[in-house]
C-alpha cells in the first residue's frame, strides 16, 4: 500500500469515527396516540345562596378538604417538526374518580334555621384541547376545554320548619377546564407528568320542597400525576 492510499485510508476512517461519535440523537418526537393512568388530590368547593332569603340569609360556603383521587386519560399530540424546540398540540379525555365529601350542620336550634348540609364529588371527566413547547425530551403544555362533574348532596332542615323540609344538590354539570403540565419522556413509549386543573362547573338552581329557589356554584381544583404509553 502506497503512502497516499494509508492518507486517504486513515482519512476516510477518521471521518466516520468521527461522525459516529460526535453525531447529536434525534430530537424526541412526542407524535402519537397515548394513554395512561393517574393518581391526585382533588378539592371542591360548593357555594349555595338562598335567592329569596327565605331558608338562610346570603351563601353558604361548602369547602372540602382535599382528597385523593384517580382515574385514566388517552389523546392523541402532533409536534410540528422534528426541532430540538418546537410546539406540540393535541386533544385529551379523561376521567378521575373521587370520594371528596363534605357534611356541616348551619345554624343552632336558637336562631332562625338549623341545617344539614352534605355534598359529594363523585367524579370529574375533561375533554381539553393541548398545546406547548417541546424541548426535546420535556414538554411544557397548557389545556383548556369542556368538563362534566358529578355532584350529589342535600339540604336538610334539622328542626323540621314549616317553611322549609329540603333540597337535593345530585347534578351532573357541565362547565369549563383550565389546566397547565410538565411531562418528561424516559423513553420513546414511557412518560410521566404533573398537572393542574381548575375545572368551573355552570351555576344551576335547585328548589326546595315548598317552590323556594336556590343558586348553586362550584369550583374544583385537581392536581395529578400521570404516567402515560404512547404508541408506535
Amino acid at each position: 500500500m502506497n503512502k497516499s492510499t494509508l492518507v486517504a485510508s486513515i482519512f476516510v476512517t477518521a471521518s466516520l469515527l468521527s461522525s459516529v461519535t460526535f453525531a447529536a440523537p434525534a430530537p424526541f418526537n412526542w407524535t402519537g396516540f397515548y394513554a395512561g393512568v393517574n393518581v391526585g388530590a382533588v378539592k371542591h368547593t360548593m357555594n349555595i345562596t338562598d335567592n329569596e332569603a327565605t331558608a338562610f340569609l346570603g351563601t353558604i360556603q361548602e369547602a372540602s378538604n382535599p382528597d385523593i383521587s384517580g382515574g385514566f386519560q388517552l389523546g392523541y399530540r402532533r409536534q410540528l417538526d422534528l426541532a430540538r424546540v418546537s410546539n406540540v398540540y393535541g386533544l385529551e379525555f379523561s376521567t378521575n374518580f373521587s370520594d371528596n365529601g363534605f357534611n356541616q350542620v348551619y345554624g343552632s336550634p336558637f336562631a332562625l334555621y338549623q341545617l344539614n348540609s352534605e355534598n359529594k364529588l363523585k367524579n370529574v371527566s375533561l375533554l381539553q384541547v393541548t398545546g406547548g413547547i417541546a424541548a426535546d425530551r420535556t414538554l411544557l403544555f397548557l389545556a383548556a376545554g369542556m368538563s362534566w362533574s358529578t355532584i350529589s348532596g342535600s339540604v336538610t332542615s334539622v328542626d323540621g320548619a314549616p317553611f322549609f323540609n329540603s333540597f337535593n344538590l345530585n347534578k351532573t354539570a357541565f362547565g369549563t377546564a383550565l389546566g397547565a403540565g410538565l411531562e418528561f419522556a424516559f423513553t420513546n413509549a414511557i412518560s410521566a407528568r404533573v398537572k393542574v386543573d381548575v375545572i368551573s362547573p355552570d351555576v344551576y338552581s335547585t328548589s326546595n320542597n315548598v317552590g323556594n329557589s336556590y343558586q348553586i356554584s362550584n369550583n374544583i381544583v385537581q392536581g395529578t400525576f400521570a404516567m402515560n404509553y404512547k404508541f408506535a
